[in-house]
Formats: structure tokens, C-alpha cells, sequence
């Protein structure tokens, strides 16, 4: 694959700035000069990732993940460096025409033959509903308002009453065994059946748009449950997906915002009047998985569970499981304890619109859900109430909000605003303090002399002439690694800083953790050639004491006496170098 030029990299990194990247990605919050979020690269709980507007670079204070705009797009949407570029390229307008120079997706070689099972499967039911046979279908379809064009979208298919997919499936060459286990066929009596029969079939996909199952649902009035879906199994796991991530992933990114709902059949209706941001948990409840998937969406995120009180069920849950990853999402919930689709067939696409601009806040939700909950005759309930809501009153930074939400829950209660005022105010708002987490080891002064060279070397050219000139080797191998690319940097560029050498490590992302490490480490901001030299002596000192040890030890392990006398007399001229 032909590599992006360099000069071409710099110039897309000068034209975005990584706090509003790294903003579409992550709810960020300021603090002093720079910006902190809930690092996406472990389970964090405080902010502990800070973005750096003037070096343009972030960093984990825990994990020590770091780097620029590039690395962040490449590592938190696990692509290649390359397609982070192209990403970040579209952003600012610049057109990068790498057609067909892109690597193809990796294959899960050990599942191929199940994602195969499952496209054929699907491309099998599309021609069905298709044919003479999907006509009842078909109307069916359209009297629920989906036209053949969500139809073709979603790729909806039809299941026959017979059991031609596990004749077609095997006739391919598949085994039955594998078919009964991901959940398309069964077997009763040796004999192997469709799973799927006389149903409108819906696939469900992984994150990649693969299929890895299906809904079938009744439609000619049938008696039997009103839908049947895939089993569990080795490549589909409901409380690791959303149902249409794929397709909502760049919708999601344009609108600046994902609508979470409960089922397929929502997303689908949201699709029929135009809303294409959205993205289902397909009826569970939301997993840390979901959550974290949810995230990479967009930081806006508004749920529409059902209107029901296992909706209210659901959506508390899905705030609890957002709220510890920094996502503080709106929430919709519609009257008459309808869900989505039913609601937009019932009460039409203004009315749901209506709901989806005025969304309300966590804190509303919370304290309206409280609120429900609470007989305002009973004191203790009155009390229970106020306790549990001034611990989300205390969240609110907004002084506006805060004196209106209090002076709303006051006339409610009966109860002072003073007396509120102090129920908030007697556990003080903690502040988050960025405490820097990362491994530090306990380091000799040889090896602190050789980071300290090479902190300098990322902001100096005469250190960089010192080491080039007077520097053979160094005993770390990352920063040895650091330091000749920092050379070939210097070579080909003529300046050094440490922003565009990160951008010129591309993806060696162990070599820009360490370099960034080394940047931030606290010295004197201006140094002399004497200073440098010094450190350079350390080295030199660390190294011939290194070889004075190794090869002691090769003496002691020597039997053959011509060659001791050699190690003595190598060791004799050592020990001259060390006394200088």
C-alpha cells in the first residue's frame, strides 16, 4: 500500500484541532489550558485523559496511552493509521485518492464459514419475498408502512414453509452439526429442519455489517409466538451489539448524535421518516459493552425506550450504565406506553419529532421518575425524595438551571429552598484531581541521564548535534529506537518538535508513548551545551561500568587461561576509562 507523504500529513494535522476531534468522540471538559475526558482505552471512572491544545497531542495519565489526532481515530476506531489519515482528511476538506490501496478487512478465518452460513442464508430469504411466493409478505410489509425501499435497506426476507435452507446449506458443503449449533437449523428424530419456517425474516448484523442472525415474525395471522429469533452462539451475542451500528456509525457522526432504542422494528420505523442516527439494543438491557459502543457513536446520545414501565426500567439502567463512562444521554418517553414504531403509526412523524427536539434532560428524568414514586402526603417519603435527588442536584454547573430546578422542587415538597440549598451543599462537589497513575520505576542516574538526553533532543538541536557527534549507544532500546528516529527526523526536516515527530512515528504507537512519556518529563526548560555533555558522560560512565560487570563475569565462567588473560587485560583498560 502506497504510503501518505509526510508534508501531506502535516498539513491535514494544522488544519484540525484535536480538542474538537477528540469533542465528537468524548464528552470533554476544561480545565486550565488544557481539556479532560474518561479515557476510552481502560475502564475509567475519572477523567484521566488530557488533550493538550497547544501540542495537540493527548495523554492517559493511567494507562499512558498518548498521541496526536491520528492515533486517537486509529486506535479508538480500531483502523489503520492510513484510514485514521483519510478520516481526519475529510474533516478538513482535503481529498486523498488512495483507491484500492487500502488493506481489506481482517477475515475471522475460524468463524468464515458461519458468516457464510448466515449470507447465504439471508441472500436466500431475499429472493423469496421477491417471488410470487413473498407477495402476502410484501403486503403485509406495506400495509405497516415499510415501502420496498426499507425493505431492500435492511435487507428483509421471507422464510418458507418447508426446509430448503438446511438442504441448500448442506448441499453447499456445510456441516449439519455447525448449522444446529449456530441456531438456522434443528434436528428431531435425526432428522434436520429449519429453525425459520413461514416467517418474515429481518438479519441481524455484527459492528461490521456482517449477519450473524435472524428475527422471523408471523404474518398471516398465525397462532405460533409472534417472533422467533437466533439462538446465542460463537459469533452472535446480543449483549455485545447494536442493531444497525454499521449503518448508523456515519449518520451518527454527520448529525452529532445516536438515538438508542429497544428494537429492530423501532429503528426501522425511525428510518420511514428519515431519522437514520439510531441504533438498537435489540430488548436488553445495556451491557458495558453496548455502552462503550454507544460512545464511539457520538457523546449525544438520546434514548427511546418504551413508553411502558419496563421502558422506565430499561432507560434507568441504560442512564446508570452510560452515566459511569462520562455519557449523560436525554431521554424521550412517550405517552400512551407505546414503543417507537407504534407511536410514529399511531401519532405520526410530527409528534415524534416534537418529543425528539424537546428531549429532557437525565436529571428531569430522574427526578420525574422520583417524583412518580413519592407520596408527597408521607414526610419520610418527602424526605427519602429530596436525598436521593440532591445527589444529581449537585451535578448541575449550570447556575440558572440549578436556582430554577430548585425553586421548581421547592413549590413541589413545600420545603425551602434554603433548607434544599443545604441538603445539596452538605457533601461539598469533589473536586477531580489528575493524578498521574503511571507505572513510574525506580531509575538509576544512567538511566535518567539517557531519558533526560533524549527529552532534550525533542527540543534541541545542539542536543541533537551532541548526541549525533559523541553518542554510540544506549542501553534502552526504546529510547535508542526514539533517538535515531529523531535523527532521520532532523535529517530530512531540518527543525525538531515533538507534535510533527509524533506525526512522523505514524503508528509505532509503544515508540510515541514512550517519546511522549519522556517530553512530559518536568525539567528546566532552558539547558546548555555543558548540561547536555554532562548527561552524554553519565551515559558513557553507565555504559563502561555495564561492560566492566559483564565482563567480570565472563572471567569467572572462564577456564581457558590464554583467553582470561585477554578479558583481564580489557578489563585492566576499562576500569583506566572509568577513572577519567
Amino acid at each position: 500500500m502506497e504510503k501518505i507523504p509526510y508534508d501531506l500529513i502535516l498539513e491535514i494535522q494544522r488544519k484540525v484541532n484535536i480538542v474538537d476531534v477528540i469533542g465528537e468522540y468524548l464528552p470533554l471538559e476544561q480545565k486550565g489550558k488544557n481539556y479532560f475526558a474518561i479515557c476510552p482505552f481502560h475502564d475509567d471512572h475519572n477523567p484521566s485523559m488530557s488533550i493538550s491544545p497547544e501540542k495537540q497531542i493527548y495523554t492517559c495519565f493511567v494507562c499512558g496511552a498518548s498521541g496526536n489526532v491520528f492515533n486517537f481515530i486509529m486506535n479508538y476506531d480500531n483502523i489503520s493509521f492510513t484510514e485514521a489519515v483519510i478520516k481526519v482528511a475529510e474533516k478538513v476538506g482535503i481529498n486523498i485518492d488512495v483507491k484500492n490501496k487500502l488493506p481489506s478487512k481482517k477475515v475471522d478465518d475460524v468463524n468464515k464459514k458461519f458468516y457464510d452460513m448466515f449470507d447465504l442464508a439471508n441472500k436466500y430469504y431475499q429472493n423469496n419475498i421477491k417471488s410470487i411466493y413473498g407477495k402476502s409478505a410484501i403486503k403485509y410489509l406495506h400495509d405497516r408502512m415499510i415501502d420496498d425501499d426499507i425493505i431492500n435497506t435492511f435487507e428483509i426476507g421471507l422464510s418458507m414453509n418447508d426446509n430448503n435452507i438446511s438442504k441448500l446449506l448442506t448441499n453447499k458443503g456445510f456441516d449439519k452439526n455447525d448449522l444446529i449449533d449456530i441456531g438456522l437449523c434443528g434436528i428431531k428424530d435425526n432428522f434436520v429442519y429449519d429453525v425459520f419456517r413461514n416467517r418474515i425474516m429481518f438479519p441481524l448484523y455484527n459492528t461490521l455489517g456482517q449477519v450473524v442472525g435472524f428475527s422471523g415474525r408471523i404474518y398471516n395471522g398465525e397462532a405460533d409466538s409472534k417472533y422467533v429469533n437466533s439462538k446465542e452462539s460463537i459469533i452472535f451475542k446480543k449483549g455485545m451489539l447494536l442493531y444497525n451500528y454499521h449503518r448508523a456509525l456515519q449518520s451518527a457522526r454527520d448529525e452529532r448524535k445516536i438515538i438508542v432504542v429497544e428494537g429492530f422494528m423501532d429503528v426501522i420505523r425511525l428510518y420511514t421518516i428519515g431519522i437514520k442516527n439510531v441504533v438498537a439494543t435489540m430488548g436488553t438491557a445495556i451491557t458495558k459493552e453496548h455502552a462503550e459502543l454507544i460512545k464511539k457513536l457520538s457523546k449525544n446520545v438520546v434514548l427511546c425506550f418504551d413508553g411502558d414501565k419496563a421502558g422506565e426500567k430499561a432507560t434507568k439502567s441504560a442512564l446508570e450504565a452510560l452515566e459511569k463512562i462520562g455519557i449523560n444521554p436525554k431521554i424521550i418517553r412517550l405517552e400512551n406506553d407505546l414503543d417507537p414504531d407504534d407511536y410514529i403509526i399511531k401519532k405520526g412523524k410530527e409528534a415524534y419529532l416534537n418529543h425528539l427536539n424537546n428531549a429532557m434532560s437525565s436529571l428531569e428524568f430522574k427526578i420525574d421518575v422520583n417524583k412518580s414514586n413519592t407520596d408527597f402526603n408521607d414526610y419520610q417519603n418527602v424526605s427519602n425524595y429530596l436525598n436521593d435527588i440532591t445527589k444529581d442536584l449537585r451535578k448541575i454547573k449550570d447556575k440558572v438551571v440549578y436556582e430554577l430546578t430548585i425553586n421548581k422542587i421547592s413549590k413541589e415538597t413545600g420545603v425551602s429552598v434554603d433548607t434544599i440549598n443545604g441538603l445539596v451543599k452538605e457533601i461539598p462537589k469533589n473536586e477531580v484531581k489528575i493524578i498521574d497513575k503511571r507505572k513510574q520505576i525506580k531509575k538509576d542516574k544512567y538511566e535518567k541521564a539517557e531519558e533526560y538526553l533524549v527529552h532534550y533532543m525533542l527540543r534541541s538541536v545542539g542536543a541533537i548535534t551532541l548526541y549525533q557527534n559523541k553518542v554510540s549507544y544506549l542501553s534502552n532500546k526504546t529510547l535508542s529506537m526514539i533517538a535515531m528516529q529523531i535523527l532521520e527526523f532532523y535529517e530530512k526536516n531540518g527543525y525538531i518538535n515533538t507534535t510533527d515527530f509524533t506525526l512522523f512515528l505514524e503508528d509505532k504507537t509503544s515508540l510515541i508513548n514512550e517519546t511522549l512519556r519522556i517530553d512530559d518529563l518536568k525539567l528546566p526548560c532552558e539547558i546548555n551545551d555543558d548540561v547536555i555533555n554532562d548527561y552524554i558522560n553519565t551515559i558513557d560512565e553507565g555504559l563502561i561500568k555495564k561492560e566492566i560487570e559483564n565482563i567480570k563475569n565472563k572471567i569467572s565462567n572462564e577456564t581457558n587461561v590464554a583467553k582470561k588473560v585477554v578479558l583481564l587485560e580489557k578489563l585492566r583498560s576499562l576500569k583506566k576509562k572509568e577513572c577519567k
